[in-house]
């Protein structure tokens, strides 16, 4: 199938991230990543944009092509930063095949969600991708068992906090997917899952027993979910952010890129998961952006279809925005759209209420003063304004 031409406008700076982001950078890529270099009026602004977009990796391996741009100090903070990320990547794996290994010891069946495993399996190496966090799944029946482990090798609980009452570990373990938690000596948190998303009808089928064992680096070897369910898994977990970071899209365009009939594959998987919408509009936006490849069969209906370009429309906005580096948070009413667009994920009236119960309680075992009305009202109140904040921004 074929898409109509974008009509984005990008400054130099944004126009430069999306030729950096684009692998892998073989000779024509670093070609036109020079060529936008000749661009970039605001040095300032790249970096800015690179590290609200969890990029300086890849941004620093392409600033490195350019010898317009040697002995500057774009060049030298981007190249700090990149050596940070590589130093960290590699911490993070040593501390994530650890705490697999201390898991799997008390019998706790085990899965890598995203992090290095996923950095080294697209691009190949570490320094390129950031990983914030390791992101473990396993089963709802294990999770004591789990907090127990974690808790013996040196991590706390810090979501819930660990005087967390009763009630609240209730709320969270009905509406949320996840308790996270930090170690003393690592800069670097794990969040526990016990499902994939907050909604449990959004691929809730998935669940640790899925993964498989693959070499991710040598003398490595980690739990992860198979290759075509963990690109499943990428673009729903991009979507449900609004794409609102370039990494998770690049990841997703060089998954598409390495792999033939990958678009096909993904668009079949999530018709049968009904989020076909939310897909199409993220193969929509990779072609738009880093001209990822689209499904071979005809996807004219669904690509068209007013879920599908709503869909779109909120994820542009959401990655874009002011191309100043501004977080999505900090923008007029940003994450209500993003939040909104939630509901168009899936035309199961279950995976409806599902989402509505989790934006009206999930936050029940807190403690403050609104009540159940007062959280209905400000949530209608933030739809209606809707139409101004978008006109503003």
């Amino acid at each position: 199938m074929t898409a109509p031409p974008g009509t984005l406008v990008l400054c130099p700076e944004f126009a430069f991230l999306l030729h950096a982001t684009r692998w892998p950078h073989d000779a024509k890529a670093i070609e036109t990543i020079r060529h936008a270099a000749a661009a970039i009026r605001d040095p300032a602004r790249l970096i800015a944009l690179a590290r609200r977009h969890h990029v300086t990796g890849l941004v620093a391996r392409a600033v490195g092509h350019c010898e317009g741009l040697a002995d500057t100090p774009l060049r030298r903070e981007l190249r700090q930063d990149a050596l940070d990320l590589a130093e960290e990547q590699f911490r993070q794996l040593l501390q994530t095949r650890q705490t697999v290994a201390a898991l799997r010891a008390h019998d706790v069946p085990v899965a890598v969600l995203k992090g290095a495993p996923a950095a080294l399996t697209i691009y190949g190496e570490v320094g390129v991708r950031t990983s914030i966090d390791i992101d473990l799944l396993i089963a709802r029946k294990d999770l004591e068992r789990a907090h127990e482990v974690l808790s013996q090798v040196g991590y706390e609980r810090s979501e819930p906090p660990c005087d967390a009452t009763a009630r609240q570990l209730g709320a969270v373990s009905r509406y949320g997917k996840d308790w996270a938690y930090d170690h003393e000596h690592s800069d670097t948190g794990i969040e526990l899952h016990w499902r994939l998303f907050q909604n449990p009808r959004l691929l809730g089928h998935v669940g640790v027993g899925d993964a498989v064992d693959a070499v991710v680096s040598p003398g490595i070897t980690l739990p992860v979910l198979p290759r075509d369910l963990g690109t499943l898994y990428l673009t729903a977990h991009g979507a449900e952010h609004a794409w609102s970071r370039l990494k998770w899209l690049a990841d997703l365009a060089a998954v598409l890129r390495q792999e033939p009939g990958a678009a096909d594959r993904l668009v079949t998987d999530a018709a049968a998961n009904g989020i076909e919408h939310m897909t199409m509009a993220a193969l929509l936006l990779c072609h738009e952006l880093y001209a990822a490849p689209l499904p071979e069969k005809d996807c004219t209906a669904l690509a068209q279809e007013w879920r599908t370009r709503k869909l779109l429309d909120i994820a542009r906005a959401s990655l874009i925005g002011e191309q100043d580096g501004t977080e999505l948070e900090d923008r007029a009413m940003a994450t209500t759209r993003k939040n909104l667009g939630h509901y168009l994920f899936s035309s199961d009236p279950r995976y409806w209420w599902r989402e509505l119960t989790y934006d009206l309680f999930h936050d029940a075992g807190a403690d403050h003063s609104r009540s159940l009305a007062g959280r209905v009202i400000k949530r209608i109140v933030n739809v209606m304004r809707l139409p101004s904040a978008r006109a503003a921004s």
